[in-house]
């Protein structure tokens, strides 16, 4: 067989199987010297590996997944024809295959789309990840038909809240910005973001601190001694000197190194 990448003859083998009932790994790829492409990969059984255990085997509760299994494939490149060949197969186990117990294996765990849409409801009404498995789970005919594991779906909530939550701050900053301009219309602020739409650095003013600034600038410094907060962004403030030689700030600006 031929391909045309070197992803879709891993795809096929892949599909293969999923459907004989085993999953895969990949062993070895060898890289060309000079162009650093890859030339050839060997694809693997993933209980190809033998390992003893430490445990007797009348008193070991969980079987040894390595069973020094032989089935693999090679992939090599052919220069000729620029294209991805099998030129090595070997498609017998030394182990019994499981079509089953296949959609448990991690490279074959995923969640569907209908199953992400349901996680992310019940989730924003407080229904805990244990009952929406369940929910699921009856939905689909049982645990073995949804074809992921209820760690799986804590894992996706927990991912989601990672996402939900990276731009929190600036969700949090921005309304306070908001709020203040509308008490009062002296507030100041600006924020830049980069071609990503991504927040990139902002200074704000307060309606008070300008107001001094017109009475008392003649003396100004920056104070860019604070550290960086977890998104890396360095956080200063132009500070005044008032008539009781009092220091009093201007405005705060936090944002990319280069950017205020």
């Amino acid at each position: 067989m031929r391909f045309a990448k070197l992803q879709l003859a891993h795809d096929f083998y892949v599909s293969y199987a999923k459907k004989v009932g085993f999953a895969t790994k990949i062993r070895t790829t060898t890289f060309d010297k000079i162009t650093k492409e890859p030339v050839n990969q060997a694809i693997h059984c993933n209980r190809d590996r033998i390992r003893g255990s430490r445990v007797k085997a009348p008193t070991r509760k969980n079987p040894i997944s390595a069973a020094g299994c032989k089935a693999r494939i090679y992939v090599k490149f052919d220069k000729e024809k620029q294209e991805w060949i099998f030129f090595k197969v070997e498609l017998r186990h030394t182990h019994p295959c499981s079509v089953k117990k296949a959609v448990h294996y991690r490279e074959y765990r995923q969640l569907s789309m209908h199953a992400k849409y349901v996680i992310q409801n019940n989730d924003e009404a407080g229904i805990r990840p244990n009952k929406t498995f369940l929910s699921l789970a009856n939905e689909a005919g049982g645990p073995s038909n949804l074809g992921f594991s209820e760690k799986d779906l804590r894992n996706y909530i927990t991912a989601r809240l990672r996402t939900s939550n990276a731009n929190a701050d600036v969700r949090e900053m921005m309304n306070y910005f908001m709020r203040m301009k509308d008490i009062n219309p002296n507030f100041f602020y600006a924020v830049q973001l980069d071609d990503e739409c991504k927040f990139r650095s902002a200074v704000w003013v307060d309606a008070r601190c300008r107001a001094s600034y017109e009475y008392y600038g003649d003396v100004v410094s920056l104070d860019s001694t604070y550290s960086t907060n977890r998104h890396g962004l360095p956080f200063a403030s132009f500070v005044g000197v008032n008539h009781h030689e009092k220091r009093y700030p201007i405005h705060v600006t936090v944002g990319a190194y280069g950017t205020s």
